[in-house]
């Protein structure tokens, strides 16, 4: 991986004439801007602070200033040493970024997350609060934006998310040394809005899926199929590879995703890396696609070469896929009624529900979607369909209870 071009790898001692100035560091933006940092050590750590000076003569004279502060015990006051949320949340951004390809897959952070975060800190959080002194965001200030965000109609699985990045931003300001304490982590539990959804996940049976199938094109249908009898999501579906097919073994090796800018990039995490069964109906559908894609071309069936492509050999786009979805459920007529439309993450949702309906035991479908802890499959994937619910009154009366 190529060294990083900004962020912390950049910083670099200051020097005044050829006299290094104690404590003084200069680094690099992603946007190619420089800024200086003071350095302190202070109970047993070193704390930074992004110095408002652009000039190597106001940067020594700021840092004096910061000293003075430190010595009167009074840094975490000082208008110098008050690092913004816009500030902090930069850099965060900046290091976040620098992880996207890292070889620890646990410190890995996929494209999609960190747009996510970088989308929720720009329209939730830093309106209000990217001149505020990190330091001084109080847990008031944390009730207030709980508060803001629940009213403005977000969903408080949406709002939990946006807390959790507020806590992850101040948790990195605590390691860089600009912030004492997570004000998030004073939340009463009370007070926290929770993971509820607004809406629930759609969970179809067999014969809902043969119908939505049917209604699909070829090009999109061996893809909803990937999701359905496979488990995969719509971004590991984009990313598979014909190498990652074995049909005489009839498995099927989930090895990386396709990311919003096209290229393909490692899984969302390392349970998520994994062989999983091919079964028999999706099996027929990939030797038929492998088949059409070979009339095209035969570069398209190459080993190295994504499944699913648009005509000109370009990734498919997961947009043009999940509008083909919403199409088929309407025809198939899966939507309507106050009902959600029927969505490829739904696809998978359905595997898991009627793969424990169907007898399977919880580790056993934890590992056919690939989940590390079969509690989150529990949780979240074990869903019933509307036909499961119905039988649930005779399955009771066929054991003999309540007769």
């Amino acid at each position: 991986m190529p060294s990083a071009q900004h962020g912390a790898a950049t910083r670099e001692p200051v020097y005044s004439g050829s006299r290094r100035v104690p404590g003084l560091y200069e680094r690099s933006l992603a946007n190619g801007s420089t800024v200086f940092e003071a350095a302190f050590w202070q109970d047993g750590k070193t704390r930074r602070h992004r110095l408002q000076a652009g000039l190597k003569s106001d940067a020594i004279a700021e840092l004096q200033a910061l000293r003075t502060d430190y010595a009167r015990g009074e840094a975490f006051r000082s208008p110098a040493a008050a690092v913004t949320v816009g500030d902090l949340a930069a850099d965060w951004l900046e290091q976040l970024t620098g992880r996207i390809e890292h070889r620890d897959p646990t410190k890995r952070r996929s494209p999609r997350t960190v747009a996510l975060y970088r989308q929720r800190l720009e329209q939730h959080i830093l309106p209000e609060w990217r001149s505020r002194p990190a330091a001084e965001v109080t847990l008031r200030d944390v009730r207030r934006l709980v508060d803001r965000l629940g009213a403005a109609g977000l969903s408080p699985s949406t709002v939990s998310s946006v807390l959790n990045i507020v806590s992850g931003l101040f948790r990195f300001g605590i390691k860089q040394g600009a912030l004492e304490r997570n004000p998030v982590r004073d939340l009463d539990r009370d007070d926290r809005p929770g993971s509820g959804r607004l809406t629930e996940p759609r969970y179809l049976d067999a014969a809902e899926l043969g119908r939505l199938l049917e209604k699909l094109s070829d090009t999109f249908r061996p893809v909803a199929a990937c999701c359905a009898y496979a488990g995969l999501r719509v971004s590991e579906t984009l990313g598979l590879r014909w190498r990652d097919l074995d049909f005489r073994a009839q498995t099927l090796t989930v090895s990386g995703q396709l990311s919003p800018d096209g290229s393909r990039r490692p899984t969302k995490s390392t349970a998520s890396t994994a062989t999983v069964p091919l079964l028999p109906m999706l099996a027929r559908e990939l030797r038929a696609h492998r088949s059409r894609q070979a009339e095209r071309s035969l570069r398209l069936v190459h080993r190295d070469a994504l499944c699913f492509t648009t005509a000109r050999g370009k990734p498919q786009g997961r947009r043009n896929a999940l509008r083909a979805v919403h199409a088929a459920g309407d025809a198939a007529g899966l939507n309507g009624d106050g009902r959600e439309k029927v969505g490829l993450h739904d696809l998978r949702h359905s595997l898991a529900a009627i793969a424990l309906a169907s007898g399977l035991s919880l580790p056993e479908a934890a590992a056919l979607v690939r989940h590390a802890n079969p509690q989150v499959t529990a949780t979240v994937y074990a869903g019933l369909t509307e036909h499961d619910r119905e039988q649930i009154g005779a399955k009771l009366v066929e054991a003999g209870f309540g007769r």
